[in-house]
């Protein structure tokens, strides 16, 4: 599905969103629907839907959350065999998003459903993860294999992630040792989010993930330079203003000390408006102040929410406009360049994904 979704489905989903349950399904193409839900990961919100569906269609949408759900439940096996593996070794490597963060967000891993594991850990670290991991099962999936030491440092500067791929198993996971490079993240902040931990337990399972005021700074970041293009991002930074206990004067200024101010005001104003959840007062003053701005970048990230599922050559120079205003100064214009130029060339090149 790569045309913009019809108006009537796409209005029945923000209805959805809303907490605002249809009471039939008539006039609505349920295929459409489906693709949907498929494209922004909404399926643990599809049960309120089964009785509105035809028998065929119930078993459809039944059969594809139950089997999500259960691919949640390996990941999160996959995931703690996996961190305990280096946890010997004496190597850091925190989970998040995925079936970690649907337990932190809803107290059940079914809850959010996600195609692969991301564990954050060290740069330094990464070589020797990978050799670890091949003991596992997993083999190097992007880059391609073979780079010689001048290919990895150059993709390493450029790129934040390797992919991991278990193919027994069909689990990929993406270890993070930068976040968004473009966005000017100093070293010093990376070791924040590494440092500042709290632990989580799944059963009997054990994780040391980044604490939740990391975690919802992660959200606003990874979601914002995405433009919420699925919807379940946007989810998570609404879920977790709802049922998480934050520090929001200090969410606010550890926004700004990052550069992240702009993506944070995004995140909370669509989060208001999508998923009605009430706006902290702590934020109001700041949004009030970058209100130009703001009301620029959201416009595009709703062209995106409501746009084609791929951007095509049109919707990536807007991608790319995007990015450019998230910071006002010329080193970011400059930098922003650079990176996407860069990364460009690895795609194409050096098998970045």
């Amino acid at each position: 599905m790569n045309a913009p979704a019809p108006a009537k489905e796409q209005e029945l989903l923000f209805n959805i969103l809303k907490g605002e349950v249809p009471a039939s399904l008539e006039g609505i193409d349920t295929e459409l629907l489906f693709e949907l839900f498929r494209r922004h990961r909404l399926f643990p919100l599809a049960p309120e839907l089964f009785p509105l569906l035809d028998e065929d269609e119930r078993k459809r949408w039944k059969q594809t959350v139950q089997y999500r759900t259960l691919r949640s439940m390996q990941q999160i096996a996959a995931c703690h065999s996996f961190t305990e593996t280096f946890k010997k070794e004496g190597l850091e490597a925190i989970p998040f998003k995925g079936p970690v963060l649907a337990w932190t967000l809803f107290g059940n891993v079914g809850e959010r459903h996600s195609s692969d594991l991301d564990i954050l850990v060290r740069n330094a670290d990464t070589a020797r993860i990978i050799e670890l991991a091949a003991l596992e099962g997993y083999e190097l999936e992007y880059p391609q294999k073979g780079l010689s030491r001048r290919q990895w440092k150059y993709y390493s500067r450029y790129k934040k992630d390797i992919g991991l791929l278990n193919r027994e198993k069909g689990i990929l996971v993406e270890l993070h040792y930068s976040f968004e490079n473009y966005l000017g993240l100093r070293s010093g902040h990376m070791d924040l989010f590494l440092r500042e931990k709290e632990e989580v337990r799944i059963g009997d399972m054990h994780f040391l993930c980044m604490n939740r005021h990391y975690t919802f700074l992660y959200l606003i970041l990874h979601g914002g330079v995405h433009q919420y293009r699925r919807l379940f991002w946007l989810r998570d930074v609404a879920e977790a203003l709802k049922r998480w206990e934050l520090d929001h004067r200090k969410v606010l200024s550890d926004a700004k000390d990052m550069g992240l101010e702009r993506l944070l005001g995004i995140g909370l104003e669509l989060a208001g408006e999508v998923y009605q959840v009430n706006i902290p007062e702590e934020y109001r003053a700041y949004l009030d102040e970058d209100r130009k701005i703001l009301g620029k970048l959201k416009q595009t990230a709703r062209s995106f929410i409501l746009g084609p599922e791929f951007p095509d050559s049109g919707g990536k120079l807007r991608h790319h406009l995007f990015m450019l205003r998230l910071k006002p100064e010329l080193s970011h214009y400059i930098r922003t360049l650079r990176e996407l130029a860069n990364r460009r060339y690895i795609g194409k090149f050096l098998g970045g994904h």
